[in-house]
């Protein structure tokens, strides 16, 4: 959008805001319902105020339907805002406060001729009678880079054109009413952009009701509710990332690979950068601090007695699911950059055993000579694979791995909240907790042996004898695993301190092995298969997005060793190929 335009626009929202009794406008956009392919018929032409479509009805949502700022906000406006930069601009002629966070959607040397980046704002402020704190409301726009031929470069340009169905913004904001987050949208028209509703926490729970559970195999893993016996796409698009229902961030420890943080300024290389975003990047703040109020929101609605209510009314499997399977994913990584001096890596213990095993063991020393060989004899190249050709993908620069080392898929901080809370609510006990994560250790995430267990819990809600109902199914199982937790389940002495003593030796197993090259070349094979895991596992089968964003961020290097068809898979190896022996602490292939 051009400033003239924007500036013009602004004007008009700030003034309705000020009076709330201007005259009538046409919203210039058409109501829709998300999952349909064809838009329904242009709202009202007479519209007092702007109109927010409803993903579920298909229809506008009604004057205070919801109890978030946002809605009010927008409620109070003549007319919509169509795109982005035009809703910071109507945020800050009402005095709300904007705390831009900024990621590298291609890897932080971010190449040519992409410049492609997302900015991810905090508000905070007053508004209609809500206080904002951090972690209340954030809201997410992107970047695209127009080609300048005549200079020769490219220009850092809000990728805010209204192409139908185009994403233009995203947000999710606390209702204080509801005690829980809305989903919002932006979509581009063609002509401009209307606004969606698209569900709020609880929608997300019912969104992924199968998710990793015994159910019908004729319906998908994430559905909306039967039509006439027959399945519909998932209530948000939303529900395909946002599993536990609040903000996220999957670099969300340090060192927040691929963001922007005081102590390491993204590369925006040669990029010109457009005005509009002069006062984003201004006031970029530090991907540390953006964390925390990521942190601060999970905090809230997981923490809160409404969402409690909520989830405690769901079968007790969906209870207990982030405790044996996965909802959401987090990414660690070493703490430096791999061309910082340092002779050595920090490998995050999350790659090898569950963070909570490990405990105060944080990582695990590797030489980086024998990690960068172990990248050369794999043939690793931070490549776009997802393009049309590998001969034509983008590659400036020779990298062999992204900025930080080691980036492995670990446990999400909101799935060890919410094992939290159902301590605190006395629904499970600590023993129990470390119990289920010590079944198969080594595998902290996407175990399918520990996550099967999860159909052994009893059907239905939560009843007084449900443990007992539990055990006896895990008598009855001939699993493995099931008989590992079991025998755990009953012996007294496999205490929490118990659990993370076994893990603590196979830590100092696997520190030990390090110093051999073949011994590092198979926990970067194992690293291979972790990233992998997720690219195959229930919770990125949504079809409307997942948790890694595939074609839209880059995050790992592709290992060419391996089969193209492999590659295409996700960045090279093949799924559960090879495990990590707990008695050697050395990678081997699976028995």
């Amino acid at each position: 959008m051009h400033k003239t335009i924007a500036f013009a626009a602004l004007a008009a929202f700030a003034a309705g805001a000020a009076a709330q009794t201007s005259a009538p406008t046409a919203p210039s956009a058409h109501a829709h319902h998300a999952n349909d392919a064809v838009r329904h018929a242009a709202v009202s032409a007479l519209a007092p105020h702007c109109l927010i479509q409803n993903n579920n009805t298909g229809q506008t949502l009604a004057p205070g339907a919801h109890d978030d700022a946002l809605f009010k906000l927008l409620s109070a406006q003549p007319r919509c805002p169509e795109n982005a930069l035009i809703f910071r601009d109507l945020a800050l002629a009402n005095k709300l406060t904007l705390k831009p966070a900024m990621v590298a959607n291609r890897g932080f040397h971010n190449p040519l001729p992409q410049g492609s980046f997302s900015f991810f704002e905090a508000v905070t402020g007053s508004y209609g009678g809500q206080t904002l704190v951090p972690g209340d409301w954030f809201f997410g726009h992107f970047t695209a880079a127009s080609i300048d031929n005549t200079a020769l470069t490219s220009t850092l340009s809000p990728q805010q054109a209204a192409t139908p169905n185009n994403l233009l913004l995203e947000t999710l904001v606390w209702d204080p009413k509801k005690q829980l987050y809305n989903f919002y949208e932006i979509r581009g028209t063609g002509e401009g952009g209307i606004w969606f509703y698209r569900g709020d926490s609880a929608d997300i729970q019912a969104d992924i009701a199968n998710l990793d559970r015994a159910y019908d195999p004729s319906q998908p893993v994430f559905m909306g509710p039967l039509d006439g016996g027959k399945a519909t796409l998932p209530r948000l698009r939303c529900s395909g990332c946002h599993m536990n229902g609040g903000p996220i961030m999957k670099e969300l420890s340090a060192p927040h690979d691929s963001w922007w943080t005081s102590a390491w300024p993204l590369d925006l290389g040669a990029l010109r950068i457009a005005p509009e975003f002069k006062p984003i990047l201004d006031n970029v703040v530090s991907a540390t601090e953006f964390a925390a109020w990521i942190k601060a929101g999970d905090e809230k609605l997981l923490g809160n007695a409404s969402y409690q209510k909520q989830r405690a009314a769901l079968s007790l499997q969906e209870q207990l699911r982030p405790l044996f399977c996965e909802q959401e994913v987090n990414l660690d990584s070493d703490l430096l950059p791999l061309e910082a001096a340092d002779t050595s890596i920090a490998v995050p213990s999350g790659a090898f055993v569950d963070q909570r095993l490990a405990a105060d063991v944080v990582s695990v020393p590797m030489q980086k000579a024998l990690y960068v060989n172990a990248l050369n004899l794999f043939q690793s190249q931070f490549i776009d694979y997802q393009s049309s050709s590998f001969a034509n993908s983008v590659q400036p620069i020779n990298q062999i791995d992204g900025d930080h080392a080691f980036e492995t898929p670990v446990k999400s901080h909101s799935d060890r909240l919410l094992a939290e809370k159902m301590v605190a609510a006395g629904l499970i006990d600590e023993k129990f907790v470390y119990d289920v994560i010590s079944v198969d250790m080594t595998r902290p995430m996407f175990s399918s042996a520990r996550c099967g267990l999860l159909q052994l819990v009893p059907a239905g809600g939560t009843t007084q004898d449900w443990h007992a109902k539990f055990e006896q199914a895990l008598a009855g199982s001939a699993a493995p695993a099931a008989k590992s937790l079991l025998a755990d389940l009953k012996d007294a002495t496999h205490t929490p301190a118990y659990h993370k003593a076994q893990a603590k030796a196979l830590l100092a197993k696997i520190q030990a092995n390090a110093a051999q090259q073949n011994a590092v070349n198979g926990y970067v094979r194992l690293l291979a298969q972790r990233r992998i895991a997720v690219f195959q596992a229930q919770i990125s089968q949504h079809p409307q997005g997942q948790i890694f964003e595939p074609s839209f961020r880059l995050i790992f290097p592709t290992l060419q060793l391996f089969g193209k068809d492999q590659q295409q898979i996700a960045y090279g190896g093949v799924p559960g190929q090879y495990w990590l022996n707990p008695a050697s602490g050395a990678v081997e292939l699976t028995p």
